[in-house]
């Protein structure tokens, strides 16, 4: 964590809780999709956030990012940023639901069936990688 990341109280202010998997989500969406997805007229809108700050971020602290998706249907996907601290404890639980959107109508849109199987088959890799020990508290069907 660098000085440019701290706020007047020495610790990580909160605008980078977002920005870090909102960094992951451009690479996501990238190899998901690629980046001349919107030229084609779909994208992804954030639909809903929760974050759960667990653990204060000080300056000098290197923090690392686990990602995990934990859903999708034929409209969204939901995934979950955890932020862990070097000594392995859970800084803060980013939860994301993104909505897929026809950009010619700014609506939501079914996602194509390519698509959605990449993201089941992310969920079925990462429920294989390691348990999850957290409770969620966003849901989608």
């Amino acid at each position: 964590m660098s000085d440019d990341m701290c706020d007047m109280n020495g610790h990580m202010n909160v605008r980078f809780f977002q920005t870090i998997p909102m960094d992951y989500d451009g690479n996501f969406y990238n190899s998901l999709v690629g980046k001349d997805y919107i030229s084609k007229g779909f994208s992804f809108f954030t639909a809903e956030q929760n974050i759960r700050y667990l653990k204060e971020c000080l300056k000098g602290e290197k923090l690392t990012p686990r990602f995990r998706m934990l859903n999708a249907n034929e409209k969204l996907y939901h995934f979950v940023c955890a932020i862990f601290k070097e000594s392995g404890e859970v800084a803060a639980l980013i939860e994301t639901v993104e909505i897929h959107i026809d950009m010619s109508i700014r609506k939501s849109a079914a996602i194509s069936e390519e698509i959605l199987q990449t993201l089941f088959r992310m969920r079925t890799e990462h429920e294989k990688s390691s348990d999850y020990p957290f409770e969620t508290k966003l849901k989608i069907k």
